[in-house]
């Protein structure tokens, strides 16, 4: 009688698992967000893409596409955005090489061009 029990309780078991993944995979399959915007990533996420364009403004200290690419990522002020990034990446620990990179890319965009890219893309 007791291994009776057991084995419809196994059997209850199998049958909950089986129909809980036949739900999750058959009918209501998970889907990627289709509408995310890159200005919706968490600030460590955006910490590694401003590290991104840092690393790329390391080759070629362009300031007008650094501050394209840094206006793409997060709705505030670009250098806003570097100076939180950096921020962050000091406050979790990132590598000091990686601080320098963010570090350069504060200090080496021209505030001439910031200045014009500002007037020409509204004033963020």
């Amino acid at each position: 009688m007791k291994s009776r029990r057991i084995l419809f309780f196994a059997l209850a078991i199998a049958l909950g698992i089986g129909a809980g993944l036949a739900f999750g995979w058959l009918i209501m399959p998970p889907k990627a967000p289709s509408n995310a915007a890159m200005k919706d990533l968490r600030v460590d996420f955006q910490t590694d893409l401003v590290l991104m364009v840092a690393e790329s403004f390391a080759g070629d200290a362009n300031s007008e596409l650094a501050l394209d690419q840094l206006a793409e990522i997060a709705k505030m002020d670009p250098i806003t955005l570097v100076g939180v990034s950096l921020g962050y990446a000091r406050e979790v620990g990132y590598q000091n090489n990686d601080i320098q990179l963010i570090e350069n890319l504060l200090t080496g965009i021209d505030p001439n061009v910031y200045q014009v890219w500002k007037q020409k893309s509204g004033g963020q």
